[in-house]
């Protein structure tokens, strides 16, 4: 199965803000869909169970989501995208604003938050359905960022913005300190993400991606 024709799916990208044991957290997604309208709009929300995002929502039931722009700076996909909150205060690196308790991120084309009413457990994901308790449209003119057009023009710039911004030396960690547990054999270049799945790597196919920055199964390393 060539899983790059999913990219052609039309949905767009979002950072979701969360409450954590000690402050703030957050991550990338791509899986956001309104499921149901009227005066008691729903929401459904897919986030990776291995992200610390995750654990967050499920303690608190609730969170925000920033709607990304085209205009949005690379280095914002980045910095939520390919370190983990487990040891990264991620929301400090971007400008944002604090509602009721809640991140936002400033400059964003629209904003949502969301409380949990129901939750489906899947094998790597789980499925959020929300109620959307505010929504605001940002004051940003700029159309929403698209998936496949991160794909296509801005995926690049991303990983060169990130890159830069470790070589400075400002994260604590990187997100392979996260994601390296035992066993793991093969390290992505670009975001450190080490695989750790029952599968043996070589014996991945060919279109297998990194399931966090999308780099393909040729560039991983051996560690």
């Amino acid at each position: 199965m060539d899983t790059s024709a999913l990219f052609k799916l039309s949905y767009g990208l979002y950072v979701v803000g969360v409450k954590t044991e000690t402050g703030l957290g957050g991550c990338i997604v791509d899986a956001v869909g309104q499921v149901a309208a009227g005066d008691s709009p729903l929401a459904s929300l897919a986030c990776m169970k291995k992200n610390y995002t995750n654990e967050c929502i499920k303690k608190t039931s609730e969170c925000t989501l920033s709607v990304l722009s085209t205009d949005v700076d690379p280095f914002v996909i980045g910095n939520f995208g390919f370190q983990s909150g487990r040891d990264v205060e991620k929301w400090v690196n971007a400008p944002h604003t604090i509602k009721d308790g809640l991140p936002f991120l400033n400059n964003a084309c629209a904003y949502l938050r969301l409380r949990v009413v129901n939750a489906l457990e899947f094998p790597t994901h789980t499925l959020f359905i929300c109620e959307v308790a505010d929504a605001e449209n940002g004051e940003n003119p700029a159309k929403p960022l698209i998936y496949g057009d991160y794909q296509a023009t801005m995926k690049a710039a991303v990983g060169e913005a990130f890159q830069k911004f470790k070589e400075a030396g400002k994260p604590s960690q990187d997100c392979a300190a996260a994601n390296a547990v035992g066993g793991a054999k093969w390290r992505c270049p670009l975001c450190g993400y080490v695989y750790d799945g029952d599968i043996p790597f070589e014996r991945l196919p060919d279109t297998w991606k990194c399931p966090l920055c999308g780099v393909g199964k040729e560039s991983f390393k051996s560690v």
